[in-house]
């Protein structure tokens, strides 16, 4: 009897199990306003993936955005890009506009002295706020190439699309130009992609790409591809921006230099005296393999008993830790007169430190590249 018992309550347990599992499944079905919301965000999903994939297969992408000068005035600033991570244009850092040429593992840099001395140079401030400066690209908040490169940057922004909101109903905006995008916002900034196929990316924001650094470049770029004739001029723009770069300052290194073995020969009536010195430099702060250059700007000023004084100037270029001999010659107005005059020279020199660049050989690795890409 109590085997019969036992095997009578188990059969009722499975029909009372058995008796859930159909209520249940009942209760699971989704409302018609549910299912819309669901198929529109399948919609976004799908947009999001074609906007992105296309972005990635561009040759090159132009990012433009806008910001207030020191007088409130808008001004807007552009930077190209190429597949390969070569580009230039103006970014805005912290508050200033810094004009940027990358050009593979090298960076190069103009901006005002006000930027260099908030990056603690404000010895460099002055010569670096008038010509470019070869550095590295952990010294930016943000460094464009390993960014905004097309790959790069699809990259960046499929990783951030967790903390896009995905989950709500999908919110879609009209654009000035009449344009609907679909806008994924959250907390890091928002992600536009175009309603209509065929679907691209219209703007992200940079904090996309980079929580920490990429604030410091703004709320947002708009980004389109460039192929065609956009393409060809973006290499003519370019070629022009290396030639522009002259022998830019290492931003890495710094000279000391010391004048000795000064010596000083004047031309009996004449008036005419020369002054040569030996100029030698230290840099320290250059890497392996590096080879700068410290262009040295000697002065001399030469002053005589009842001459006056005169003063005259040369540059040079040395290699690092190297020796130069300079000189730099003055003349004095002689009276009419035979008369001897003690003459006294003081030589001062200044060293800075520059990365050899060949712009030639830069334009020729760009029209190779280009090639490969269409312009």
């Amino acid at each position: 009897m109590r085997a019969r018992w036992i095997a009578a309550a188990v059969v009722l347990l499975g029909g009372v199990l058995a008796g859930c599992q159909v209520s249940v499944a009942g209760s699971a079905g989704v409302s018609a306003a549910d299912q819309q919301i669901a198929n529109r965000l399948t919609e976004q999903r799908a947009a999001v993936d074609d906007a992105l994939d296309a972005l990635g297969k561009a040759p090159a992408l132009e990012l433009d955005t806008t910001v207030k000068d020191a007088s409130g005035k808008p001004i807007g600033l552009g930077f190209r890009i190429t597949r390969d991570g070569d580009g230039f244009g103006a970014l805005p850092f912290e508050g200033h506009v810094v004009q940027v040429t990358e050009l593979g593992d090298d960076l190069y840099l103009s901006a005002d002295a006000d930027y260099w001395k908030s990056h603690g140079l404000e010895e460099n401030s002055t010569q670096f706020g008038a010509g470019w400066v070869h550095t590295v690209g952990t010294e930016l908040p943000m460094d464009p190439g390993p960014h905004f490169a097309p790959d790069k940057l699809v990259a960046g922004l499929v990783k951030s699309l967790s903390s896009l909101n995905q989950t709500t109903d999908p919110v879609k905006r009209k654009l000035d130009d009449g344009t609907e995008v679909y806008q994924l916002g959250g907390s890091l900034g928002e992600l536009q992609v175009t309603t209509a196929q065929p679907h691209r990316v219209v703007s992200f924001a940079p904090a996309l790409l980079d929580p920490l650094g990429g604030p410091k470049l703004g709320t947002g770029f708009q980004v389109k591809p460039l192929t065609g004739d956009a393409l060809k001029k973006f290499h003519t723009d370019f070629d022009n921006a290396v030639g522009g770069l002259g022998q830019p300052f290492d931003g890495l290194s710094q000279a000391s230099v010391v004048v000795t073995n000064d010596r000083l020969d004047c031309q009996d009536f004449v008036g005419s005296c020369t002054a040569t010195v030996d100029v030698t430099n230290s840099v320290v702060g250059n890497g392996p393999g590096a080879k700068p250059v410290v262009h040295v700007t000697l002065t001399i000023d030469v002053s005589a008993d009842s001459l006056g004084s005169k003063t005259c100037s040369t540059q040079g270029d040395a290699a690092a830790d190297a020796t130069i001999t300079m000189s730099c010659t003055v003349k004095f107005s002689l009276p009419n007169r035979t008369a001897s005059y003690q003459v006294l020279a003081k030589p001062t020199a200044v060293g800075e430190v520059h990365v050899p660049f060949d712009a030639n050989a830069v334009k020729a690795k760009l029209d190779k590249s280009f090639g490969t890409l269409g312009g």
